[in-house]
């Protein structure tokens, strides 16, 4: 283990975007299990926003946050839990040497960029629900006066390069719990990936091949 004098100037939340490794090791070894809780709700909060903007409008606004805060992260908590235990049986197949609870760390400290857009979900959401969800009621009688398109665009750029960078982020993440380069990192999350999506498409084609 480091000396935590090593991290006093290093804070998680900035530090991930230019030191993701250092970031990683830092969350490993030296914080508590409360920043990890903390980095659940957060992640789990932007990513319950994020899909409700994909959805129809079904509930109210203080309905949607609220289910977005206890509900998104019991979902992420649940996501990561799978992909934690994934990534570490195939990275012991390159040779990786991290634990359960290393790769579960190293796998929500990747997702703080996300946190990062949590803000502009909330805003958009209670500025202008008319543009916020696919289909919204609010739509019929609140007309978009043009913030609600520009946040949404804004948002939409955002959250491209903020997905980009996590996966590279990731990759480096499971490299560093599993002591291994993040090229390794990238496979062990592209190998399972590309299994499940082969194992997915091979059922679809047999239920069509059934129904005809």
């Amino acid at each position: 283990m480091r000396e935590a004098t090593e991290y006093t100037q290093l804070n998680p939340f900035t530090a991930i975007w230019t030191r993701p490794r250092e970031t990683v090791r830092y969350v490993i070894e030296e914080k508590p299990t409360s920043f990890i809780v903390l980095l659940l709700v957060l992640t789990g909060f932007a990513g319950g926003l994020s899909g409700a903007s994909s959805e129809e409008q079904f509930f109210s606004t203080v309905t949607v946050i609220l289910g977005s805060l206890f509900l998104g992260p019991l979902a992420v908590l649940v996501g990561i839990s799978i992909a934690s235990g994934i990534y570490l049986l195939f990275g012991k197949l390159f040779g990786g040497v991290g634990t359960y609870t290393e790769m579960f760390r190293a796998v929500i400290t990747s997702s703080i960029p996300q946190i990062w857009l949590l803000p502009m979900w909330l805003i958009w959401l209670l500025v202008s629900p008319a543009t916020f969800y696919t289909e919204s009621e609010s739509a019929m009688v609140e007309p978009d006066t043009g913030i609600g398109m520009v946040i949404g665009f804004i948002l939409l750029a955002a959250s491209f390069i903020v997905a980009v960078w996590t996966f590279v982020i990731q990759c480096k993440a499971v490299g560093e719990a599993h002591r291994f380069s993040a090229w390794k990192g990238f496979f062990v999350i592209v190998i399972p990936s590309f299994l499940l999506s082969v194992v997915v498409i091979f059922f679809l084609v047999a239920i069509l091949f059934t129904a005809f």
